[in-house]
């Protein structure tokens, strides 16, 4: 999972969105810590296209 920064409004819908907890806000950018399952709540969540899952 990678959230592009360049396309992120950090509009934070996808905090909520995962079910595991692994996104953070980190200054101007949000972050997927370790342990993601690549589930695709928080892709699914994204308004702006900036969420990409892992292949």
């Amino acid at each position: 999972m990678e959230i592009e920064a360049d396309l992120c409004g950090v509009c934070e819908k996808c905090i909520p969105a995962c079910p595991h907890g692994l996104i953070q806000r980190i200054g101007y950018s949000m972050k997927v810590k370790e342990g993601c399952v690549n589930c695709g709540e928080c892709y699914n969540s994204c308004p702006l296209g900036a969420i990409f899952l892992d292949e």
